[in-house]
């Protein structure tokens, strides 16, 4: 399995930084910019991508812990829709939420598609969002750990730190791992694989992430706080590390 992103992905997910970046209101500046619509199929108005690009773009979401429904319009409902919907449904919700007009129903995508298909993109999808959050904080934290000096000396050269670093640094990578290989593969066993990777590791890189930044990690003028909520967050949708590690129990021989 190829789990280098696609040329397609990279350019979403470039694009994506860019209009988190800009200060503009988001939701609005990615339907402007056709990212609402580009990963939903052509029948929808989009440009036929999928599950790939879609996890590209909220990575990039996850990055700047951006707010906006992506994960629950775009890569939940409106796929839904638009892959299992009559024309008259695609029509009514699918393509308006790719336009960024409406926030689509997860209940009607849900009686569509089925709960099983929405459970595995949620997990997915949330997974993907987990990842940027994670690979962001620890990013900050990393820079924060050389920059803070105690003792004379960074923290970031204490071995009780530098271990904690080393070990978030694993998990964020088992974490890119498991969600390239859902996205290429949106099977139960990938999706729980890369879920329960994204409630544990989410959970152990934010809390080392406040830890090693001592109080400033709580202070509401640093930006760090919105990166552990978003990953509580996200850990909370998908139920936990133990409900994907049961939900893993079902599928596997």
């Amino acid at each position: 399995m190829d789990f280098e992103p696609s040329s397609e992905a990279r350019e979403l997910a470039g694009l994506t930084r860019d209009l988190a970046g800009s200060g503009r209101p988001l939701w609005p500046a990615l339907a402007e910019a056709g990212v609402l619509a580009a990963a939903l199929p052509k029948r929808a108005g989009g440009e036929g991508y999928g599950l790939a690009e879609q996890c590209a773009i909220l990575i990039e979401l996850g990055r700047h812990a951006a707010g906006v429904p992506y994960l629950s319009s775009i890569v939940v409902a409106a796929s839904a829709i638009a892959e299992f919907g009559t024309d008259e449904q695609v029509a009514t919700w699918a393509a308006p939420a790719g336009r960024g007009e409406l926030i689509a129903p997860s209940e009607e995508a849900a009686r569509i598609a089925g709960s099983a298909w929405i459970r595995g993109r949620l997990v997915i999808g949330a997974a993907a969002y987990q990842l940027g959050v994670a690979e962001r904080a620890l990013e900050m934290t990393a820079a924060y750990a050389r920059e803070r000096v105690q003792f004379e000396r960074p923290i970031g050269s204490f071995q009780a730190v530098s271990q904690r670093l080393a070990d978030a640094w694993i998990d964020v990578e088992a974490l890119r791992l498991t969600v390239w290989q859902a996205a290429g593969r949106p099977e139960p066993a990938e999706a729980a694989t890369a879920g329960f990777w994204a409630a544990e590791a989410g959970h152990r890189v934010l809390h080392t992430a406040v830890h090693v930044h001592g109080g400033v990690g709580i202070d509401m003028d640093y930006p760090l706080h919105r990166y552990f909520l978003a990953a509580e967050e996200h850990e909370f949708l998908i139920g936990g590390a133990t409900a994907q590690l049961l939900d893993l129990a079902e599928v596997l021989p």
